[in-house]
């Protein structure tokens, strides 16, 4: 059967859209790469490493894309799928989406199909919705481990509000505590009742002011899980740092800087993994 290859990335929250329907994202490199063996059978498998360590795939999202390509492009076969990740799992930096992305454009290309950007995003975002990765369906986390630049989206109309490009040469240095949150245990209302706050990011986000956005952003969401902002706040001081946050529901955070080595001697202290990448701006 027909061989296909797809990639995608992680990605760092701009703005959390659980509280307003509005979100953003961008793109970091930490690739995701999926080599997918399309198959007669109506199965589907995979094996994949992270960060060259066997971690299982979650049936589930393996059935949603797979009912997924079956509503929207016909396809009536499975698949096995060889993934080979660096982005950490349930950290916040988008791991579902990128993986999701990652086999949907590898089942494209041994189909012989093309999409753009915008389309493969939305069907990443119904395969994810389908699986119950997302609270949001997180258009802008979607868009974001496909293209490059800042993505503001309304998710809840999947329309983009704005994209703009990052035109300087900017690193995130991401902490990944060793406890994650589940999203089944993530309560909306607790970000809800910062809806207004929220809001206030949301605006700075859509007239172009991104990084203030972005730490406005991850000092509501420290708040509204419980984390601690004194990282976030040092970070700030450092000279280099535009801006510092808190990615998806966390437990990762990071800051977004020229010169990561200030940021990386400030946390190195720190429980958890340290992780050095190149926004894709």
């Amino acid at each position: 059967m027909s061989r296909g290859f797809g990639s995608a990335h992680g990605a760092i929250s701009v703005l959390n859209a659980i509280a307003t329907g509005i979100g953003g994202a961008v793109g970091i490199e930490l690739p995701i790469h999926t080599e997918i063996r399309l198959r007669e059978e109506h199965v589907v498998t995979a094996r994949s490493t992270v960060k060259g360590c066997r971690v299982p795939v979650d049936a589930g999202v393996l059935e949603a894309v797979l009912r997924t390509v079956e509503k929207r492009l016909g396809y009536r076969g499975g698949f096995h799928a060889e993934i080979s990740s660096d982005i950490p799992v349930a950290a916040g930096l988008k791991s579902s989406h990128a993986l999701v992305n990652s086999l949907l454009a590898g089942i494209l290309d041994a189909l012989g199909l093309q999409l753009n950007i915008e389309e493969l995003a939305l069907l990443g975002v119904e395969a994810s919705m389908m699986a119950g990765l997302t609270i949001t369906g997180a258009y802008d986390d979607s868009l974001a481990t496909l293209g490059r630049g800042v993505y503001i989206t309304d998710n809840a109309e999947r329309r983009v509000l704005r994209h703009y490009r990052i035109d300087r040469g900017l690193y995130a240095v991401v902490l990944v505590p060793p406890t994650a949150k589940p999203i089944w245990k993530v309560d909306p209302s607790d970000f809800q009742r910062l809806s207004e706050c929220y809001m206030g990011a949301a605006k700075l986000a859509l007239k172009g002011n991104w990084a203030a956005a972005m730490t406005m952003n991850g000092l509501l969401t420290a708040t509204a899980t419980g984390q601690d902002v004194a990282p976030l706040r040092e970070a700030l001081e450092l000279p280099g740092v535009v801006s510092a946050g808190v990615s998806g529901k966390g437990p990762a955070f990071f800051a977004v800087t020229d010169d990561p080595e200030p940021v990386e001697r400030l946390w190195s202290g720190l429980r958890g993994e340290l992780i050095v990448a190149r926004i894709l701006g």
